[in-house]
């Protein structure tokens, strides 16, 4: 038997279904299943039905009924006393079976039975009352169920469904808490801290309470965790320094330059004091590694590193200024109340670091040098040789301390012989623990024949002869690995690029990095990158072999620009796969299917991308710049998209590509728009508008991208480009490019105020998209039907428009066009009289701009205003 109280009352017996529906003798099984195995009077049950005013003769009514009852299912229903009582396993009914989920831990199972309401059929103050209890009942089951996924890690998946709850109970501090820890797990950190903000205004405003100490301590626990964390990993094992460190410990807040020669341990010591006092700053630490002893366009200029910390420290991109000082001015701005530790590594000149000098009072910078760099008011802290027993101790903290002590004199012939310099020491000491077996004295021996080191005061020593002590243990393939990695472009490489760049299989060339790794000669800063200190770098590409060069960097950079055009369909998945040619013989080229795979790839590897793109062949270049246009453009890299777009353009002009350099042309036109350079940006989509003459695909591709360019004053020109680019496509049958084109037309007539075009507009490319089940198209036609619903004095249905757009924006990843979707959402409110709710949608759009990196004046005056 099954019996059912959710939604309609019906019975199972024997795989035979009674449905009850809105009768009363349905009414009566229900009551008596609600509180089965307990016996209820005839007057209850006549108060349960009837209600509070029952008619006459109610109780041979309900007799009437209980009789009826009985015959329609016999054995179910007993007299007990003066009472009636269903004798049934309370697990055959769906309430109670609810109820035993819940309470044995099985709350994902319990939660579909009660997808209707309790006795939906009845209504008598007792059944709304059930009714009311319940909900609370199901409310606790369904927030436990989040809290278990949130242990679960579904984050990203739960924010929809709080979200709705959020609206529904606003004052809920627990529903609060659990959307900003679910905010927070999903990366969006700056948005649960802004709804933090907005439950504790609603609670000051209409209880007058504060919130309570759990969303307190949760608060908290967010603003620490969106204080930049920047430090890489602090050196293990670090030993001495104490003098240094004392000085660095006793230094007022302002600039301290640590200053030493190559490989005497600065970033070791300005790293492990970083860590040593982060709790001294509160409010974030930033690290950023100039490379400024590096290879040849690796250094990170000013800008770049100005870039990474605004970025870091959620300064909004569009309020970033093109210009060095205004970045400069910015940085100070954003650091004026906070305590902040800033490390600036590896540092060439005082041109590269004096714009990154915030000079606030509670702003401390550590920078490390090979050179005398004399910022003002700087405290200078010279790093000489490590003192000997310090340097004894780092060489046994490698080796291990038995065997240093049980050869006291072999140690101190191989500190000798590295002149205590830690870089050597380390190299020297990951040699000898390779070889446990071997005598320490032996492997002295073979430094024997090491030039003599520079005294303290004049530290010039040519580490090579220690690279070489340790190269010469390495198999043949690892130390051909190494050599090679001395031609990487960039400052790291991942696990593929490394094969690519030894023409080796993956798991080879994974076993090759850890022998490398053993050695001390290169590093994992992360998991799958790999980099190794400027010198050994060095080293390695002086014993590149000529005939080994080319083919390898050629390889390495036919991994980058195949993975890249993987990534680059992936992340936009619209775009035309440019054509490619056959990778070389041992290129590894990483399969991306997905957009987040592809945006992790080509995150990591942009700045490899940027400084591989001037060394590669013409198709080379232009296919890694390709791959790079949207990435760029989406995050708001606009200097780089137009370096990358003017590399590319100027290597196609080596091909016979018309197409590539029609695509290239478009892009570059965009970023030169990007970096408001308007004219530039028309001449170039006009030569891509010549260079596409007999396609009339690429040159409506070009139409629609000037139409873009066209500011709001110019909304009929760019109308009428978007004309006659949808009569290309038209001719053409491309249907991506006629659904763009009718999507641009909806969106020009809204803005024209013809909302009953852009409503038929809307309504015919809809379908085009759905087909294509193009999410950032529906989302955008979603938009543009909402702007015509309400500029047709319909607020309700541009209520659910926009909430669709927004909703469709956000699957589709763009977070600047779901901001501006609820900017809309919440005007379609106010316009609907609904001043809660549009304040709510505004408030979100304010948080959904800042992470995005947009101004928000505009819907921060409309809160304003509404606040009024």
């Amino acid at each position: 038997m099954r019996f059912t109280v959710f939604g309609g009352v019906s019975a199972q017996v024997r795989g035979r279904v009674t449905e009850f529906g809105p009768t009363r003798l349905g009414a009566l099984l229900g009551v008596l299943l609600v509180d089965a195995g307990q016996a209820i009077s005839a007057d209850d049950l006549v108060d349960r039905v009837l209600g509070d005013a029952p008619p006459p003769r109610a109780r041979a009514m309900v007799q009437t009924w209980l009789t009826r009852l009985r015959q329609t299912l016999p054995g179910l229903v007993e007299r007990e006393g003066t009472g009636y009582v269903v004798r049934v396993d309370p697990l055959e009914i769906d309430l109670h079976l609810f109820r035993h989920l819940v309470r044995t831990g099985r709350t994902a199972e319990a939660l579909p039975l009660a997808g209707d309401e309790l006795l939906s059929t009845l209504d008598t103050p007792w059944a709304r009352g059930r009714r009311a209890a319940f909900a609370d009942e199901l409310l606790e089951a369904r927030l436990d169920h989040v809290d278990a996924r949130l242990r679960q890690d579904e984050h990203a998946a739960l924010v929809p469904e709080l979200r709705a709850l959020a609206a529904v109970r606003p004052l809920d501090e627990r529903i609060a808490a659990q959307l900003i820890e679910a905010l927070h797990g999903s990366g969006r950190t700056s948005e649960a801290a802004g709804h933090f903000e907005v439950i504790r205004a609603r609670l000051q405003d209409e209880l007058g309470a504060e919130p309570s100490r759990p969303l307190v301590t949760l608060h908290r626990r967010l603003q620490s965790a969106s204080a930049p964390r920047q430090l890489p990993a602090p050196p293990k094992p670090f030993t001495g320094r104490a003098l240094e460190l004392a000085e660095l410990d006793q230094a007022p807040n302002g600039v301290v330059v640590i200053t030493g020669t190559g490989g005497v341990g600065k970033t070791s010591l300005a790293v492990h004091w970083a860590h040593r006092a982060a709790e001294r700053f509160p409010d974030g630490q930033l690290y950023v590694n100039l490379h400024g002893f590096g290879p040849s366009g690796a250094a990170v200029s000013p800008g770049d590193a100005l870039l990474r910390f605004l970025s870091a420290l959620d300064v909004p991109r569009t309020e970033v200024p093109h210009d060095l000082a205004g970045q400069s001015a910015l940085l100070r701005d954003a650091l004026a109340d906070k305590r902040v530790l800033m490390v600036l590594d590896n540092a060439t000149d005082t041109d590269q670091i004096e714009p990154l000098l915030p000079r606030t009072p509670n702003t401390h910078v550590v920078i490390t040098s090979r050179t005398a760099l004399k910022p003002a008011h700087a405290h200078a802290l010279p790093l000489g040789l490590l003192p000997p027993d310090d340097a004894r101790e780092l060489l046994a903290a490698r080796i291990g301390h038995d065997r240093a002590q049980a050869e006291p004199d072999a140690v101190d012939t191989v500190v000798r012989r590295c002149a205590r310099l830690p870089l050597a020491l380390a190299v020297a000491g990951a040699r000898a623990a390779t070889q446990p077996e071997f005598p320490l004295a032996a492997l002295a021996d073979e430094l024997a024949d090491l030039d003599a080191f520079a005294d303290d005061d004049d530290v010039t020593a040519d580490l090579r002869s220690v690279f070489s002590h340790s190269c010469k243990a390495l198999s043949a393939e690892a130390l051909r690995l190494f050599r090679l990695l001395g031609l990487m472009p960039g400052s790291d490489i991942s696990l593929a690029g490394a094969a690519s760049l030894a023409g080796r299989g993956l798991r080879e060339t994974e076993a090759l990095l850890e022998e490398l790794a053993r050695a001390n000669l290169i590093d994992e800063p992360e998991p799958g990158r790999f980099t190794c200190h400027d010198l050994l770098r060095d080293y390695a590409a002086e014993l590149a072999l000529p005939t080994e060069r080319d083919e390898a960097l050629h390889r390495l950079l036919d991994h980058l620009a195949l993975t890249s055009v993987e990534a680059g369909v992936a992340f936009t998945p619209t775009r035309h796969r440019p054509a490619t040619p056959e990778p070389a013989d041992g290129v590894v080229i990483t399969p991306i299917s997905t957009q987040e795979e592809a945006l992790a790839w080509l995150t990591a590897e942009h700045p490899t991308l940027m400084s591989a793109m001037p060394h590669g062949t013409p198709a080379q270049t232009w296919l890694m710049g390709w791959s790079l246009a949207d990435v760029l453009d989406r995050q708001a890299h606009y200097r780089d998209l137009l370096t990358s777009q003017q590399l590319a353009v100027a290597a196609l002009e080596q091909l016979d590509d018309a197409d590539g350099l029609g695509r290239t042309l478009i892009n570059l036109g965009r970023g030169l728009g990007r970096a408001g350079r308007q004219a530039e940006a028309e001449v170039a989509l006009r030569r891509a508008f010549e260079v596409y003459e007999g396609n009339p695909a690429g040159q409506a591709g070009v139409l629609l991208n000037t139409a873009m360019l066209c500011p709001d004053d110019r909304i009929a020109e760019a109308m009428e480009h978007t004309r006659r680019g949808l009569a290309l496509f038209e001719e053409c049958g491309d249907e991506y490019g006629q659904a763009n084109a009718l999507t641009g037309l909806a969106w020009g007539h809204g803005k024209l105020g013809e909302f009953a075009l852009a409503l038929e507009y809307g309504e015919r490319v809809m379908p085009m998209w759905q087909a294509m089940g193009h999410v950032l198209g529906q989302g955008e036609t979603w938009d543009n039907l909402g702007t015509a619903y309400l500029g047709l004095g319909e607020p309700a249905k541009a209520v659910e428009a926009f909430t669709r757009s927004a909703e469709h924006f956000r699957i589709g990843g763009d977070r600047s066009l779901e901001a501006t979707a609820y900017e809309e959402l919440g005007d379609a409110h106010a316009a609907a009289g609904d001043a809660e709710l549009a304040r709510e949608a505004w408030q979100t759009s304010v948080r959904l701009h800042a992470e995005a990196g947009l101004p928000a004046e505009r819907v921060l005056a409309k809160l304003q205003t509404e606040g009024q």
